[in-house]
């Protein structure tokens, strides 16, 4: 079986509900709004969505959590972005207060083989 893409708007969403589940929180609508700049409504469609794929459960007026497969992928580009920012302040000699917006954009566009030679 071949594994489903994801788009970068997708892993956003997984990474945010990871943020709040890291700090045991609840990642309710509003939150994972307020969080990537968007409406309740926005939110609510995608998380639909994400929870058809099998990448989170979701109960409307009470939260969302990720499944096993949703928390991978959010960890998988949170590692992405983890090292993007290691890479832009250590080699390319950017200052701490600019990688992560660089790093949000980088996390979705750079390969696999490139965030591999990152982290060697």
């Amino acid at each position: 079986m071949r594994p489903q893409t994801v788009s970068s708007t997708a892993e956003d969403y997984l990474k945010a509900v990871l943020r709040f589940e890291d700090r045991n929180e609840k990642a309710s609508t509003s939150k994972v709004a307020r969080h990537l700049d968007v409406t309740d409504a926005t939110v609510t469609d995608m998380l639909r969505k994400l929870q058809a794929a099998g990448l989170l459960e979701y109960t409307p007026y009470y939260g969302v959590s990720l499944t096993a497969r949703g928390r991978g992928i959010a960890l998988k580009i949170l590692r992405r972005h983890r090292l993007i920012e290691l890479f832009l302040n250590q080699i390319m000699g950017y200052g701490w207060q600019e990688v992560h917006e660089e790093a949000e954009k980088l996390e979705h566009a750079v390969s696999d083989y490139f965030v591999e030679r990152i982290d060697e």
